[in-house]
């Protein structure tokens, strides 16, 4: 008899590595817009439980006002 199994990423792997690749996505459109309006910093909060809670960005308020535009496209 064969046994075949295939142990995969656990639940909260995956999803540590999801919401990685979300943050940088939205990290990188956010710096591109406000690059011109001198930048911003973007910072995330979570959850106790690590996933996405909040998105706090500094900078001037041109470039957060861009910043904030580019992410709610």
């Amino acid at each position: 008899m064969i046994k075949i199994s295939f142990k995969g990423p656990k639940p909260g792997d995956l999803l540590r590595a999801a919401t990685a690749a979300i943050e940088k996505d939205l990290e990188s459109k956010a710096k591109a817009a406000a690059m011109r309006r001198g930048g911003v910093t973007v910072r995330f909060k979570r959850t106790a439980s690590g996933g996405p809670a909040s998105i706090e960005l500094q900078g001037s308020d041109a470039a957060i006002a861009a910043a904030r535009a580019a992410l709610e496209r």
